[in-house]
């Protein structure tokens, strides 16, 4: 039988990352389609609905309604004057706090989820580059072994943030690359290859819609799976984009209903939780689900080692019957398999006892001596 099945197209939810210089609108294009996206319609919604990791100073709250004020959450974000959402400020930036973020928006069931910018999680304190030289420094100052401690970690963060079960927005400050060059004077010149995301190369591979803003609010879509979207150069984005995009993402079939308990119980290795696990990822069920993964996995550990134990014992019980027979074998002159009086290979036998002053023709016919006197 087959394991490849056919293809079919299951609905998903939006991964997005906008880059752009500062001022460009990141922040708030990014809180537009996730209003959109998440079927915000008062502040209230928004605030219930949308969680953001603020690392940019506080910037989130420029666009933030007031909800205090009376009548503001049941107003649109037109009328309040600002976006309501829900938002926590780190003052570092370890990836492996991320994760512990996105948990717990996960957990306590954000439709959307942003960061505001992942870049700070790149070179900010405590980012994946500071993390890099401090483990180079406790492998005698190599770079290379820094790398292959925090690789995992920067792996982890961002399977944490394409497995969330709702829709993710993330921004990154983009940077001016240079490169050095020859002239056609022979002379060396700096020339200009255009804005970068200051992040890891190819992150974008990880979204499904990327793009760049610049400095007059005009995104151009550099990166899109949605083949409608592909190319545009849009002014100041929002809604039209977002239902644009969610349109998209509800072509095709709901995911299927998945008994998590008895699929995990069914997992007999570390090679099936694995397959289950790459399910839960395309659903976004992993934030959830790690507990009972991690739970699952110690059983499945815990009886590989008692079996294994076991497997020893009966081994070494086996070996000490064998080690037994040889003995007896021994002691009757003989080993298994063996006729009676066969020497073995590896078992000293002493040399025939020496007749002297015998005559020849006696000493004939005592052939036997040796072996009688032994």
């Amino acid at each position: 039988m087959s394991r490849f099945k056919p293809a079919t197209r299951k609905q998903a939810k939006a991964r997005i990352a906008l880059a752009g210089p500062s001022g460009s609108g990141k922040t708030l294009t990014s809180l537009k389609l996730l209003y959109t996206l998440t079927g915000c319609r008062t502040v209230a919604d928004g605030i219930e609905r949308i969680a953001v990791v603020d690392t940019e100073r506080d910037s989130a709250d420029k666009y933030a309604a007031n909800p205090e004020l009376p009548g503001v959450l049941d107003m649109t974000p037109e009328e309040a004057g600002g976006y309501g959402f829900s938002k926590i400020s780190p003052v570092k930036y370890d990836p492996r706090q991320l994760v512990e973020l996105i948990d717990e928006a996960a957990n306590e069931g954000f439709a959307g989820f942003m960061v505001d910018s992942l870049s700070h999680y790149w070179f900010g304190p405590g980012g994946i580059l500071e993390l890099v030289d401090l483990f180079a420094r406790n492998h005698s100052g190599r770079s290379m072994d820094g790398w292959k401690q925090v690789r995992p970690i920067e792996r982890a963060y961002i399977e944490a943030l394409m497995s969330y079960p709702g829709h993710v927005a993330v921004c990154l400050r983009s940077k001016q690359r240079y490169e050095l060059t020859e002239g056609s004077d022979g002379k060396a010149k700096v020339s200009k290859l255009g804005m970068q995301p200051d992040q890891r190369d190819g992150i974008e591979y990880e979204f499904d819609i990327v793009g760049d803003i610049d400095a007059e609010h005009f995104l151009r879509i550099t990166k899109s799976r949605c083949d409608a979207l592909a190319d545009q150069v849009i002014y100041k984005p929002g809604a039209d984009l977002a239902h644009q995009l969610l349109d998209w993402l509800e072509n095709g079939e709901p995911p299927a209903d998945v008994d998590w308990p008895k699929a995990l119980a069914a997992c007999s290795s570390r090679e099936d939780l694995e397959v289950l696990w790459q399910r839960a990822q395309r659903l976004g069920m992993t934030q959830k689900l790690r507990p009972a993964f991690n739970a699952r996995g110690q059983e499945i550990a815990a009886a590989r080692k008692t079996s294994l134990a076991q497997a020893a014992d009966i081994d070494a019980s086996e070996e000490a019957g064998a080690e037994m027979a040889r003995r007896a074998a021994r002691m009757a002159g003989a080993t298994p398999n063996e006729p009676p009086g066969q020497p073995r290979g590896d078992v000293k036998t002493e040399p025939a006892a020496q007749v002297t002053e015998q005559p020849p023709a006696e000493a004939s016919g005592r052939a036997d001596l040796a072996e009688v006197t032994r």
